[in-house]
């Protein structure tokens, strides 16, 4: 197995907006936790002077969306996702929010050629983990009044479908004992365990606040946790790997079997914010 998550692999996962879409809908329906996390984010810090915000990872602009009303009435946000199928979803989630909005698909990479103080705000959900190498040019863009939130999973984020997976493929013999799967590597890179120790170099001040969840299916509602996974499957089987069918049959049956022992099925969900200031850069 494939020890590194290239950016095929994630253009493979999320390049279908649409069923992005339908997933995050899913995992509000069926989240313990009714919240919305975003806003949850934003409910600590005061952004009515930010004008020039970054969304990092943005996709179809969840974390923009939940902006509305709190930024300077005339901000521009610019989001950056290296899928450009998100393009029209990100811009219309900015008219919704009510700001000017500007899209870019090429790459992580861009912020680097973001001159030093550029932006008031830059936000980044479920996704830093993906890049984290650039926090340093995070802190680089920021003014020094400004703001980073950023929002990650636990590195516990679907343990139960991980030890199930993990268990399905070491009886298909294809996992060895001290492998990990694609998704733990990525969680590795950046979890609401050691994002406090990344972050820490960068800013004078990370404010860390946990948000708890569960995902719960009933029974009758174990064909959802399967279009989970079948959404997220190339963090948990590569392409290397032959039987995809049969081991998701199995993972569907030993669901079902769990399911009825229990009554329901859970699945850990839980996140951490990160609300950083006072960025520090390599001249400091």
């Amino acid at each position: 197995m494939s020890e590194v998550l290239d950016k095929k692999m994630i253009r493979k996962v999320f390049r279908n907006a649409q069923k992005h879409l339908a997933i995050a809908q899913l995992i509000r329906r069926f989240s313990t936790n009714k919240a919305d996390v975003r806003k949850t984010a934003l409910q600590h810090v005061d952004l009515s002077n930010c004008r020039n915000v970054l969304e990092l990872g943005c996709a179809f602009g969840a974390f923009t969306e939940a902006l509305k009303d709190r930024l300077h009435p005339h901000a521009k946000i610019t989001g950056i996702d290296i899928i450009p199928e998100y393009r029209p979803f990100f811009i219309d989630a900015c008219k919704r929010a009510g700001y000017e909005g500007l899209f870019m698909s090429s790459g992580i990479d861009r912020i680097k050629k973001f001159p030093s103080g550029s932006f008031d705000l830059i936000i980044c959900s479920y996704a830093l983990y993906f890049f984290p190498e650039i926090i340093p040019d995070i802190a680089r863009i920021l003014k020094n009044d400004a703001f980073f939130i950023t929002i990650t999973h636990s590195d516990a984020d679907m343990k139960e479908m991980v030890y199930i997976v993990k268990k399905i493929l070491k009886q298909n013999h294809l996992l060895k004992d001290e492998q990990s799967l694609p998704i733990e590597i990525i969680f590795d890179q950046f979890s609401a365990e050691n994002g406090k120790n990344i972050l820490q170099p960068f800013f004078e001040k990370i404010q860390a606040i946990d948000f708890k969840n569960t995902l719960v299916f009933q029974p009758r509602e174990i064909e959802h946790f399967i279009n989970y996974f079948h959404f997220k499957k190339s963090f948990f089987l590569t392409d290397n790997e032959a039987h995809h069918k049969t081991i998701i049959g199995q993972l569907f049956n030993e669901l079902q079997e769990t399911a009825m022992k229990k009554d329901f099925v859970t699945m850990c969900k839980d996140d951490r914010i990160f609300i950083c200031s006072g960025p520090l850069t390599i001249e400091d």
